[in-house]
């Protein structure tokens, strides 16, 4: 009788080992010992294209912090693309390709660490996050999105100069006077046509 209580108690606490670990990976992670390297590394274009491969499997995932930081509460979500561009130095941006990256859905204290979000004038802080990839998640409409238990700050964002090139500055000087000596004759025989009525 005791042997049979001691079993089912010892089968019950695997059960809930079991399931935080599918619930909260990260204790997971620490206890058996697996590395970031031994996780899957997708890219966002895997995620899209095998999403049924992935979804429900601890992931780590590293992209660009772009858009803003919205916060929800305790929780905040946040993009982060993995394209081309997010993987060049600031100096060698140069436009091909498009954007492509995933949402992902962290606590705020976790999130807060990011500090510059991607745009037109800055590049955006080089993050890398551990969560859960969620092909249609429930808890957040379908949507596809990974839910983060670890987020770093790899590299920080920083402001991008933008440097006026001479040529185009020289075809808009030629472009506007093209276009004022355009109107200007417009306007001279605008007038001459009233004058003549």
């Amino acid at each position: 009788m005791m042997r049979r209580r001691v079993l089912r108690v010892l089968r019950c606490a695997l059960l809930a080992a079991t399931l935080a670990g599918l619930v909260w990976p990260a204790p997971v992670l620490a206890a058996t010992g697996a590395t970031l390297a031994s996780l899957g590394s997708p890219s966002s274009g895997d995620l899209v294209e095998h999403p049924a491969q992935w979804d429900g499997k601890v992931i780590d995932f590293q992209g660009e912090a772009v858009g803003e930081v919205m916060r929800r509460g305790d929780s905040a979500w946040l993009h982060l693309n993995d394209d081309a561009y997010s993987r060049k130095a600031a100096d060698d941006i140069a436009l091909a390709g498009y954007n492509a990256g995933q949402a992902v859905w962290a606590p705020s204290e976790l999130a807060a660490q990011v500090k510059i979000c991607g745009d037109y004038s800055h590049r955006g802080d080089l993050v890398h996050v551990v969560g859960i990839f969620h092909a249609a998640c429930p808890e957040h409409g379908g949507d596809m999105d990974i839910h983060a238990v670890k987020l770093e700050v790899v590299l920080p964002g920083s402001p991008i100069a933008r440097a006026v090139s001479g040529v185009r500055a020289a075809a808009a000087a030629a472009l506007s006077l093209v276009a004022a000596g355009l109107w200007l004759l417009w306007r001279r025989r605008h007038r001459a046509r009233g004058r003549a009525a």
